[in-house]
């Protein structure tokens, strides 16, 4: 009894000992000597981020973090070289030299926290430093200035604005909010209303990602990481307003104490807009709640956007005189929320669990001269993951996810045409493993295996009969690579592939019991090379999608090719180039710029040699693609005052009818160019005031053939950091 007894106390004493706390303190500074306020602190051990904190005004930080061996402490920020030392005997001063590199140890693109700088797939980060002083209201407005990003909004602030992410389909992006998905039923998603004010920093991957994130992620991954409990308690405050009658407000406070954390975000925009009906008005609120005790840290945290958006129509070019005048009825109405769990557990440094839970609504509704509609789309899911050190060089992850989504829509109905809801289960499990060869070779290779379940539809007593419940199961795998050629040349290269599942319109209008998800497969490759003792970074990547299994529409004589009125025969591709560039010559100066070259291809239907979906002939651009795009920032930080001068611009575009759509003609709508000006000025005491001169040479133009976009607008604000 005594040696057991004995024994126990050792287990519990050991316990203990696992779970001391180290606390670990520092200040981060520039090679100047001076204080780097908002640098990224994170201790990293080998199977990931263990905790996250920004460092203060002052560049200090204060890390109380369980002690453990082989721990890293990895900081980063915007234009600098990331620094990293052992956690456990960190100096109390870190300098960070000046870099040409935005990074990350902790970003999208994988099941393992793989910093962006080793990562063999195509990868940029929009950061903290961007979304709080480029004063840009949306973070669409922000994304744009990525390579391979080809937004298409329709007229002013809170148009319908879509995604073509390196030529793919609009519905081929996932997106994600804190990891939770938030795309609607069959992949769409409207980027206007995604505030900046909530958000902490924008991870990007291009490329397929199914074999990492599962359905939608066919051509790339966008996950909006929302703001975080900091340890330094704070409230910040901002007030703008400008042209078109412009007001916007904020407020965010974040505390952190005895391991809890805590941040409550809300913002509202309101704006007239151009003309009659183009007013905008967006409202969000946002939660954080995390605690940390021991190896295990919970986090809580719930989103919520309402936005209203009048819509006037295609009132700009009107090549075929159908213009009858602005639309003063058509209304939409969306509210859309989030809400998502994460608990994570050290076993030990070699072993973590992960679970996480997430919810998703998003109820639309649309006023038109033809009366009132609705959709509503919902998706539940859990996932659990395991994450094990196999050995100081070698990672892997594995993981089973489920999920339910469903879509209710005014026209997808019944035989008593009453609207029903569709839903779909999906399971998977997946793995993912990381290799590190001589701190030279990058590998990392992941495969998904996915269990899609659609339960039986009802008829719809006229065009669609009963379907009966099907079940399809795909497998996506993914593989990337970085490889160090020398110090300052890096290759990578990486292969993917990605599905769709069919929308609910695509199930509820056709006959065919058994649509699939279309397909995508993809390669990208590229060089990175460091020039002028790290100055300068060049990039140069190329890519290949191919589309596969894309849902078409038959008619006419395309009716041969199926028994059914839609199915999985069309094809198509997208190839190109894209180019970036970073300078960072010294302190107070950051240049980058970006041009993406693209091709693309519509291609034969299947069984159908020299056919292509109506009304599109083969080898025919695909619409809303521009072959030429590109854009640059340069930021200038000195003394009180900071500004950026920004620009993007845009080749000629294949575009539709604006009215009727594609059977009334295609049109190439003319390129244009988009010059912006922002400019901060620190008043002292927290006090920040800013412009912004967007439009600043008052271009006229579209960006979808139809709609003109905003001319010359400016506003100003104050921002106050307590």
């Amino acid at each position: 009894m005594r040696k057991y007894a004995a024994g126990l106390a050792a287990c519990c004493l050991l316990r203990c000992a696992c779970l001391m706390a180290a606390e670990v303190k520092g200040k981060v500074i520039d090679p100047s000597g001076a204080a780097m306020p908002g640098a990224v602190v994170s201790v990293v051990s080998r199977t990931g981020v263990q905790f996250q904190t920004v460092t203060a005004a002052d560049g200090s930080f204060v890390l109380d973090v369980p002690a453990t061996d082989g721990a890293k402490l990895v900081v980063t920020a915007p234009g600098f070289r990331t620094e990293t030392v052992s956690a456990t005997a960190a100096p109390a001063v870190v300098r960070l030299d000046i870099a040409p590199q935005v990074d990350s140890v902790r970003v999208a693109g994988s099941a393992l926290d793989i910093p962006a700088s080793q990562q063999g797939g195509s990868v940029s980060l929009i950061s903290n430093r961007d979304l709080r002083e480029r004063n840009e209201p949306f973070a669409v407005d922000l994304l744009r200035y990525l390579p391979g990003m080809t937004f298409n909004q329709a007229g002013a602030t809170g148009g319908v604005t879509g995604l073509f992410l390196r030529g793919g389909y609009s519905d081929f992006t996932l997106v994600e909010i804190d990891g939770v998905p938030v795309n609607a039923f069959g992949g769409s998603f409207d980027f206007a209303h995604i505030p900046s004010e909530a958000l902490d920093h924008i991870d990007v991957v291009r490329g397929p990602q199914s074999a990492v994130y599962g359905p939608y992620a066919n051509s790339g991954v966008i996950d909006f990481v929302t703001r975080q409990p900091e340890e330094e308690p704070h409230l910040e405050l901002m007030a703008e307003g400008g042209t078109y009658q412009e007001h916007r407000f904020g407020i965010t406070g974040t505390a952190m104490a005895e391991g809890f954390g805590l941040l409550a975000s809300a913002s509202r925009l309101d704006t007239n807009g151009p003309v009659e009906n183009s007013d905008y008005h967006n409202e969000d609120v946002m939660l954080h709640v995390t605690r940390r005790f021991g190896r295990q840290r919970i986090s809580l945290g719930g989103y919520f956007d309402r936005s209203e958006v009048g819509e006037p129509g295609p009132w700009g070019s009107d090549p075929k005189n159908t213009f009858t005048g602005i639309d003063t009825i058509s209304r939409s109405k969306n509210n859309f929320s989030d809400y998502g769990a994460h608990y994570e557990i050290d076993w030990s440094p070699r072993v973590r669990q992960e679970l996480s839970g997430s919810f998703f609504l998003d109820n639309n509704g649309y006023q038109s001269p033809y009366g009132f509609s609705f959709n509503q789309d919902l998706r539940g899911q859990g996932e659990a993951r395991t994450i094990v050190s196999l050995s100081a060089n070698d990672t892997a992850a594995f993981g089973v996810n489920a999920g339910r989504e469903d879509v209710k829509n005014t026209y997808i109905t019944d035989a008593s045409f009453d609207a029903f809801p569709l839903h779909r289960n999906d399971v998977a499990v997946y793995a993912e493993d990381r290799y590190v060869a001589g701190g030279r070779l990058f590998l990392n290779a992941g495969v998904r295996l996915e269990i899609i379940d659609t339960p039986s539809i009802p008829t719809d007593g006229y065009a669609r009969p009963y379907f009966p419940a099907t079940t399809i199961e795909r497998v996506n795998p993914k593989v990337s690579a970085a490889y160090l050629l020398a110090p300052e040349t890096r290759a990578h290269a990486s292969f993917g592939t990605g599905i769709r599942p069919p929308t609910g319109f695509e199930l509820a209008f056709t006959d065919n019991p058994a649509l699939r998800p279309e397909r995508t497969r993809s390669i990208d490759a590229g060089i990175e090379q460091k020039l002028f003792h790290g100055m300068l970074l060049l990039d140069g990547t190329y890519f290949y999608n191919r589309y596969y299994d894309l849902i078409v529409t038959l008619g006419g004589s395309l009716t041969a090719l199926s028994h059914f009125t839609s199915a999985n025969l069309a094809n198509s591709r997208a190839q190109g180039a894209e180019f970036s560039g970073s300078l960072r010559p010294a302190r107070w100066l950051f240049l980058r710029a970006s041009y993406t070259l693209l091709e693309t291809r519509i291609l034969s239907l299947d069984g159908a040699a020299g056919q292509a979906p109506l009304p599109f002939t083969v080898g025919q651009p695909l619409t809303r693609r521009p072959e030429n795009s590109g854009n640059f920032v340069a930021t200038f930080s000195r003394d009180r005052v900071s500004a950026d001068l920004t620009g993007y611009f845009r080749g000629k575009t294949l575009f539709e009818e604006p009215s009727y759509g594609a059977s009334d003609g295609l049109f190439q709508d003319a390129g244009f160019a988009n010059i912006g000006v922002n400019l901060n000025y620190r008043v002292g005491r927290g006090v920040t005031a800013y412009a912004n001169l967007r439009n600043a040479f008052n271009r006229h133009y579209e960006e979808i053939f139809g709609f003109p976009s905003p001319r010359l607008n400016f506003v100003a604000g104050l921002k106050w950091r307590l």
